[in-house]
């Protein structure tokens, strides 16, 4: 299973990846990102568009 995940600690808080999913996934609280991992579809797109590289797409295990 894969899934979406945040490092908060090398995010910028620059928000450039909430207006690129195509599900209205993320959102910022302030300097916080919140992600809605029932509406994310893991495409992708958002961790691409982070200059820093704090999105990422990650395999689970569903233990």
């Amino acid at each position: 299973m894969k899934t979406l995940v945040h490092d908060r600690k090398v995010c910028l808080a620059c928000a450039g990846c909430v207006g690129t999913c195509p599900k209205m996934a993320l959102d910022m609280y302030g300097l916080d990102l919140q992600i809605d991992h029932e509406k994310c579809i893991k495409c992708g797109v958002c961790s691409r568009t982070c200059p820093v590289g704090a999105l990422k797409i990650v395999e689970v295990d569903d233990a």
